[in-house]
């Protein structure tokens, strides 16, 4: 693969046009920016910040222009706009801040100006308005949702490991790991940067337990085959070795 610059003195693989393409073969408006989303998020997990202006050029070349076919107007390009640095966020709670800080820098300093937040939205933060009451829910529901409905997941291994872990990320502490999966958007779409993330940090355990909340969540099984392909396509276009073999796709019926 070849280099498009440096970064740390470090050459930057350039993403084959093949790949980037690909995402144009998907008619589904939510589900292009979903594509976008989790390309972005594989390469904050998978520690290729550099990586992402290649990803936002595409995105925007083909869909923050005026004649975007799929995205028709201003209100629906900033939609897509905030659903791809949501799922960022969001995958902190997986990958941790230290890559996804790099990562948001970078994904900040590519979205076009017109589609940069301004003023004093661009100093407002949603998530600081909610009280902490409010958050601790939330991240409790996000855990019943996705783990107690999954009888292969023992919910008391975590606390014999630590208790404290488990009550940081059970969504009743300070830091409440789960609250930053929970904020608002559709299950699904959570499910899509959860397991994106997690693909890139090679989590095998966790990947099988968040398929099934998507699984839980309605999607498919070729949903998930599909998305299994595109990370693991990224992970192989940058010469990534995993250490594990690929957790199978599970299946939740009769569960």
């Amino acid at each position: 693969m070849t280099s498009a610059s440096t970064f740390f003195g470090v050459p930057t693989p350039i993403l084959p046009t093949s790949l980037l393409d690909s995402a144009l073969m998907i008619a589904d408006p939510a589900r292009r920016t979903l594509w976008y989303m989790c390309v972005i998020i594989s390469l904050s997990s998978l520690n290729y910040p550099d990586v992402i202006p290649q990803v936002m050029s595409h995105f925007t070349e083909h869909h923050l222009s005026s004649n975007s076919p799929i995205y028709t107007d201003d209100d629906a390009r900033s939609t897509a706009v905030r659903q791809i640095r949501e799922g960022l966020i969001k995958s902190t709670g997986i990958v941790g801040a230290a890559r996804t800080g790099v990562a948001m820098r970078t994904l900040g300093n590519c979205i076009p100006e017109e589609y940069r937040e301004k003023g004093d939205e661009a100093m407002h933060s949603p998530r600081k308005e909610e009280s902490v009451e409010e958050a601790r829910r939330r991240g409790k529901e996000f855990w019943l949702n996705i783990y107690a409905r999954n009888p292969a997941f023992d919910q008391n291994a975590t606390v014999r490991a630590s208790a404290d872990y488990a009550f940081i990320i059970r969504g009743r502490s300070p830091l409440r790991a789960c609250v930053f999966l929970s904020w608002p958007s559709e299950p699904l779409e959570t499910g899509y940067a959860i397991v994106a993330a997690l693909y890139g940090m090679d989590a095998q355990t966790q990947l099988q337990h968040h398929m099934k909340g998507m699984l839980f969540n309605g999607a498919t099984h070729e949903d998930l085959l599909e998305l299994q392909q595109l990370c693991l396509g990224i992970a192989k276009e940058l010469g990534v070795v995993f250490r594990f073999p690929n957790a199978p796709i599970p299946n939740v019926d009769g569960l």
